[in-house]
């Protein structure tokens, strides 16, 4: 999977951050959302597609159609710069049970809410959320909260010091 350059997870999924910087950043050109709720909605999906700056195509992926994209080896052949992303840490989870392991996962823009705490301006998880983290990492991915590139990485381990502390 060495096509995929960024592996994020930000409910916002394409939006100003992920154009302007991470996608210039990883030098990206093309983009993939997972999300089985979103690949079942075209007119949704259609409006991500929309989204994207010329020059970068959009695919909106079941989980599914990841995994048989995957075997084909879609995303080995060095035909692109893929920016992979995911709405919530949960969706990852699944792909990570199913024994997709990625090097490193950045966590982007997760709202608040009832029962979630504030990792870093931005970046809130309940303890779901923290458990998935913990099982990702657990699986030999390195995990790690960054809501834009200026900012520094905040390892998982520093960030459940953190919320424990």
């Amino acid at each position: 999977m060495n096509n995929i350059k960024l592996v994020r997870i930000d409910f916002r999924l394409i939006h100003g951050q992920v154009i302007t910087k991470w996608r210039n950043i990883v030098a990206a050109t093309e983009i993939i959302i997972v999300d089985d709720k979103l690949s079942k909605d075209s007119f949704l999906a259609d409006i991500y597609v929309m989204a994207a700056p010329p020059g970068v195509a959009v695919h909106v992926l079941s989980e599914a159609a990841f995994l048989a994209a995957k075997a084909a080896g879609d995303y080995s052949n060095g035909k692109s710069n893929i920016l992979l992303l995911f709405k919530s840490i949960g969706n990852l989870r699944h792909l990570v049970e199913q024994e997709v392991i990625f090097p490193a996962v950045q966590i982007g823009g997760l709202g608040g809410g009832v029962n979630r705490r504030s990792v870093v301006n931005g970046i809130s998880i309940d303890d779901q959320d923290l458990q998935d983290l913990k099982f990702i990492q657990g699986r030999g991915t390195d995990v790690y909260f960054q809501v834009t590139p200026e900012e520094v990485k905040l390892t998982l381990d520093k960030a459940i010091a953190r919320l424990e502390g």
